[in-house]
């Protein structure tokens, strides 16, 4: 098991190293810890600045990242991201009368 453990790690860190991210050109909404791990030099937007080229907007949860999608914290998350999606949809549907489609993101 710790074989393959290891080579899992291996894998995991060659994916990271050869991986680069591609422009997005949408609107992105960005959900971040207000706690970051102690050492970690990570801009406000967690590096996706550079990435994002529509409009990005950042909403800090309360936490650090390794609890913010646990309970109690991840109830904090889901009722902010219920509150912005009814409002998309309320918004999406005032503008063109019709459902929005699903989207995928590759």
């Amino acid at each position: 098991m710790a074989y393959i453990l290891e080579l899992l790690g291996m894998e995991h860190d060659r994916a990271f190293l050869s991986y680069v991210p591609r422009p997005y050109d949408g609107d992105v909404l960005l959900f971040r810890a207000s706690k970051q791990l102690p050492g970690m030099l990570a801009d406000r937007s967690l590096g996706w600045k550079e990435v994002i080229k529509g409009h990005l907007e950042i909403y800090e949860l309360p936490g650090h990242q390794q609890n913010i999608l646990v309970e109690p914290r991840v109830m904090r998350l889901a009722e902010e991201l219920q509150s912005r999606l009814h409002t998309h949809t309320e918004e999406t549907l005032r503008r063109t009368d019709t459902v929005p489609e699903a989207v995928l993101v590759d």
